[in-house]
């Protein structure tokens, strides 16, 4: 008899019907019963679906609102996971959060990771709640602000942390500023966000390196321009006797160098210690629809007619014979992806750069003439696009 009611409160739970829960209770069905055999309790299930009556009604009849067993979700983890505020804010009101298991990660923490995976107000709506009700991290785990950054984010995350107390100086366990964090990784909206929240711009790691000097180091820009205009000290030195300006000279960046306040700027042998890898790829695989390869194919034809052989040797520092080969690879040899729907092209590093620099000719060179339909301002955009994406 009981085995029956426990298997109808399960399908009343699943299917959502509150008459029909409260039937199966009265009829001595357990209000712990899983919902199945690798899930959670029927509670678990009810605040996973956001089913907020059936959940007063299970925690009524005694459901634990604690995990059914080390492997399943809890009822709280599950009704994040559903970003369903309503059942989050009465589960902790029951509790939830001091039967949460500490051999997990935190429910905190999973519920800043899940605005990452499932962004919408419902996500940064549940975070407030557990934020408001205290909720902190599980032992080991970094604090949240740190955390938050290191994935990265939505700004909007960082923000509410900030505004419930985290502090925009907070350190990795191994002391690195949250601001060098995010500027490592290229994040400058988050470095902004800290910025704003009153983090030192000047602050420094381990090895007395400021987020200014690591931004340089990835040739960060967007990350470098928020630290200069917050007032990045240019001429820190750290421990091992780096500044800003020696590393950008070390990597021969000149732009970056103009962006440090240089007047002149060459590519400079500069030994320098570094703390960042750089990948330089010696070929690359061009992906989209075929009018966009064809596009492409037409720009380095107008540039190459514009400017002769000799120009485009003198411009680009590149043979004229690469430009030719990838215009009509792209034109005769993109073909379309398995399993996708685009078309492909795998073309090498100084096929690459030839396409690039025809781009840059018809973008800010004196070239005139442009693809059939198209604008410079289009042509502008593709050369940005592709600037974004190596990291220029």
């Amino acid at each position: 008899m009981r085995h029956g009611a426990d298997q109808h409160l399960v399908e009343a739970v699943r299917s959502g019907d509150e008459t029909a829960v409260g039937q199966a209770l009265a009829d001595g069905a357990d209000p712990d019963v899983k919902a199945g055999r690798f899930r959670g309790s029927v509670l678990a299930e009810a605040a996973g679906a956001g089913r907020l009556e059936i959940a007063h009604r299970l925690v009524g009849a005694g459901a634990r609102v604690g995990p059914a067993d080390p492997y399943s979700a809890s009822p709280l983890r599950a009704a994040v996971d559903g970003a369903n505020v309503e059942v989050v804010r009465f589960l902790i009101a029951r509790g939830a959060l001091a039967a949460e298991p500490a051999t997990r990660s935190s429910v905190l923490t999973h519920a800043a990771s899940h605005t990452r995976f499932r962004p919408g107000p419902a996500s940064l709506a549940t975070l407030r709640v557990l934020l408001e009700a205290g909720a902190a991290p599980g032992p080991g785990e970094e604090a949240p602000l740190i955390t938050a950054v290191m994935w990265p984010v939505a700004p909007a995350v960082l923000r509410l942390l900030l505004a419930y107390g985290a502090d925009a100086d907070q350190r990795r366990t191994d002391t690195t500023p949250a601001i060098v964090l995010a500027a490592r990784r290229g994040d400058h909206a988050a470095v902004d966000v800290l910025l704003q929240a009153g983090a030192d711009v000047d602050a420094r790691d381990g090895q007395g390196r400021t987020a200014l000097m690591h931004a340089v180091e990835r040739n960060e820009r967007q990350v470098i321009a928020t630290l200069l205009l917050a007032g990045a000290t240019i001429d820190a030195v750290s421990a091992d006797g780096m500044t800003a300006l020696r590393l950008a000279r070390g990597w021969q960046r000149q732009h970056v160098e103009f962006m440090l306040g240089e007047n002149h700027a060459g590519l400079d042998d500069v030994p320098i210690a570094r703390t960042a890898v750089r990948i330089v790829p010696i070929g690359v695989r061009l992906t989209g629809d075929r009018p966009m390869l064809l596009l492409l194919a037409s720009v380095i034809d107008i540039a190459l007619d514009d400017l002769g052989d000799a120009e485009w040797r003198i411009r680009t520092g590149l043979d004229v014979e690469t430009a030719r080969t990838i215009a009509a690879r792209l034109r005769d040899e993109s073909v379309p992806a398995t399993n996708a729907s685009w078309y492909q092209l795998d073309a090498t590093a100084e096929e690459l750069a030839a396409a690039r620099s025809a781009l840059n000719e018809l973008a800010y060179g004196t070239t005139r003439t442009m693809p059939a339909g198209t604008g410079r301002l289009e042509i502008t955009d593709m050369l940005e696009e592709l600037n974004r994406q190596l990291g220029r």
